[in-house]
């Protein structure tokens, strides 16, 4: 990595503080509560198994760090704010309903790091069904994230679907992490939403995440997996390097997602690393071991806009993509089916690999514009025209 993190000594002195600290922990766990939620619940009980409450964020407001809400089946009308180190666990694949709501979920703030959202099915918010922000390690695991992106139908879209000069509002797609680090997005399904799982920095920087086992589906106005950055601060405008305790979205990794059937209305593709602005980063992340096909984009694609940009460092290993790209890239002159794009329009690229993919199915394997060289025998290719074309 070209930004590690400051080494930490360790002492021997401080022993007996490692022994108080594991102490308080295993403390804590033994005096963890369960809370109960249920559609027959009501409020006015303790949320024990026997008298549960009717309300998620009733159990939520009573919860400790540490502690669980654990949600029968049923649907349930409401965003659920999480502020706290809580587990909150569906049993029976309970349904969030938040027509009518910005969100499903909202876990936010220092205070939320280490919480869980598992189990859901979360469906029809405006905006992101499950939103996570300014905060880490947070697990976000075994959820159906279907129709949210609501306000996009909106005859006067407004928030995050809102267009921004000619770039179309994206509502923030089903799954959102903003400014969040060593979270783990895993085990979720995601489909019919503008687009699937969302990466981005707006308020600092987003890395170390891992977003794993997914499967994005048939989100057709933009990318299955996104990781862009939006933040200017990410690397200095004076030295064009970049600034990772402000901005950026690096070291993420993006392995072993299925990806199918994204952007096939609006152009978006399977897996997309790109930088609008002057100022942003997206560098350092690793996109290993996913299947994309029939994105109407390229598979996995990186995008540099425009210049005193960081995209560098970004690898493509051992993907299975196939059939992508049916729309094209115009920006790029590319014209054709395509399974790897990798193009910046202003400075070249460095530190790129893309090695071990398997593609099939397209015009152009790979397409690359101010990128480094590709090597043909470093992916194989299956009824490709052109296996690599450089520009």
């Amino acid at each position: 990595m070209r930004h590690p993190m400051p080494a930490r000594a360790v002492r021997a002195c401080f022993a007996s503080a490692g022994v108080l600290a594991l102490a308080a922990t295993l403390a804590s766990a033994a005096s963890a509560k369960t809370f109960y939620i249920a559609k027959n619940g009501n409020n006015a009980n303790p949320c024990t198994s026997t008298k549960p409450c009717k309300t998620i964020n009733r159990g939520v407001g009573l919860a400790k760090r540490g502690d669980t809400v654990v949600v029968s089946k049923g649907s349930y009308s409401q965003n659920v704010l999480i502020t706290k180190d809580i587990k909150v666990t569906g049993v029976g694949n309970p349904v969030i309903n938040a027509l009518g709501r910005d969100n499903g979920f909202v876990v936010q703030g220092a205070g939320a790091a280490g919480a869980t959202v598992s189990g859901f099915t979360v469906e029809n918010a405006a905006f992101e069904g499950i939103l996570v922000e300014k905060t880490s390690r947070v697990t976000i695991s075994g959820n159906l994230v279907k129709n949210n992106d609501q306000g996009h139908k909106a005859a006067k879209p407004t928030g995050e679907c809102a267009p921004a000069g000619q770039i179309p509002g994206d509502c923030g797609e089903g799954i959102h992490l903003i400014t969040v680090s060593h979270a783990k997005v895993t085990g979720n399904t995601v489909t019919g939403n503008a687009g699937g799982i969302y990466l981005t920095d707006e308020f600092g920087p987003t890395s170390h995440n891992l977003v794993s086992h997914n499967r994005s589906l048939n989100n057709l106005l933009d990318c299955g997996i996104t990781v862009a950055g939006h933040s200017n601060k990410a690397v200095s405008l004076l030295t064009g390097k970049p600034t990772p305790t402000t901005g950026g979205v690096f070291a993420n990794t993006v392995i072993d997602n299925v990806v199918n059937n994204n952007g096939t209305k609006e152009a978006g593709a399977g897996i997309l690393m790109a930088g609008g602005a002057p100022g942003t980063g997206v560098y350092d992340n690793l996109v290993e071991g996913n299947s994309a096909s029939g994105n109407g984009h390229a598979g996995v694609v990186i995008h540099s806009h425009a210049p005193l940009q960081d995209m560098n460092g970004n690898r493509i290993i051992d993907n299975k993509l196939s059939h992508n790209g049916a729309l094209g890239d115009p920006e790029f002159g590319e014209q054709g089916t395509v399974d790897i794009l990798v193009a910046s329009a202003v400075t070249k690229l460095t530190g790129i690999v893309i090695k071990g993919n398997f593609l099939s199915d397209a015009h152009y394997g790979i397409y690359t514009k101010n990128a480094p060289p590709v090597k043909k025998s470093d992916n194989s290719y299956k009824n490709v025209t052109v296996p690599v074309k450089q520009i």
